[in-house]
């Protein structure tokens, strides 16, 4: 649905992209004209948008064949969690560059143009994250959960890739993909299949998309535990964790609440948000540890089983 193609004011501009973007889309009607805009901005043209929608919903459907038809939109028949509706773009995509970010994400506009630049030394690129709103909580949110991305700390090697903002070239895909449509953490997972095969990421600051948050605080805590339980098995599963191994991490719990909370301090720091992190406390407290308390309860109950 949806695949006119015009050469001004769109979101793409050739038949035969270099980049191909995707997002995954359920219930994203709030947040996703946004997102459309920001990439009918960009100062790099060859590319192509992929919108693959799950929700049994016509609202979405409806505003970016109106709005955006130079989009190409796809509605799945059944829900697809956010993973899942990515291989299917991927299987639809043009591009020898596929990049993936969030409905609920606005990019700048050299956003493309510097991540396109900086897959010329890397085969995986991760950009960085900056948050869209000023809160008490989505600034607490966001340092929680993406402190590790932040738009002023300096390049290095991630060693979790997260598809909130990042590119995959062809040949790294073929590599290592397609995701786990299963699990929320597939990026991550996606990311150490990638480094193991010898596409290691590289983090591009400049490269930057605002987040928004929406979450309440109960809803973070809730949705911290539930990731974190499932980063903990498919972190076990990958890396073959013995009991030991699984009855050590969960003995550490109170240590590595500790030493979680005094990296992002330190992370936030580097960041220029320091007087946030601060301020924003309890929010780190509380999602940190339930994201702890999470992979506790998985490591405990695999020493049990």
């Amino acid at each position: 649905m949806g695949t006119a193609r015009r050469t001004s004011e769109s979101c793409v501009t050739t038949t035969n992209p270099r980049v191909s973007v995707i997002l995954p889309a359920y219930y994203s009607d709030s947040s996703i004209t946004s997102c459309l805009r920001g990439l009918a901005a960009q100062t790099f043209r060859d590319f192509e948008v992929i919108v693959v929608n799950s929700s049994p919903e016509q609202r979405t459907g409806e505003l970016i064949t109106t709005q955006f038809p130079e989009v190409h939109f796809h509605q799945s028949a059944t829900r697809l969690f956010p993973h899942a509706a990515r291989n299917v773009g991927v299987s639809l995509a043009k591009g020898d560059l596929i990049v993936f970010t969030d409905p609920d994400c606005v990019p700048r506009n050299d956003w493309l143009e510097v991540l396109v630049e900086a897959s010329k030394s890397s085969a995986v690129v991760q950009g960085s994250v900056d948050v869209r709103g000023k809160s008490w909580l989505a600034r607490g949110v966001h340092l929680c959960k993406r402190g590790s991305l932040l738009r002023k700390l300096p390049a290095y090697t991630p060693w979790i890739v997260s598809s909130i903002n990042v590119l995959y070239s062809r040949e790294a895909w073929q590599a290592a993909g397609p995701l786990d449509g299963d699990l929320f953490c597939g990026d991550a997972v996606l990311g150490w299949r990638a480094s193991a095969r010898g596409y290691h990421a590289r983090f591009e600051p400049s490269a930057v998309v605002e987040n928004i948050h929406d979450e309440t605080f109960g809803g973070l805590v809730r949705q911290r535990y539930a990731r974190g339980r499932e980063f903990a098995g498919a972190r076990a599963d990958y890396e073959q964790w013995t009991r030991m191994r699984a009855l050590s991490f969960a003995l550490a719990c109170p240590v590595l609440i500790a030493t979680v909370l005094l990296r992002s301090a330190r992370s936030a720091a580097a960041g220029g948000h320091s007087r946030d992190f601060i301020v924003t406390l309890p929010v780190q407290i509380a999602g940190h540890s339930a994201w702890i308390l999470g992979e506790t309860v998985h490591y405990a109950a695999r020493v049990t089983a």
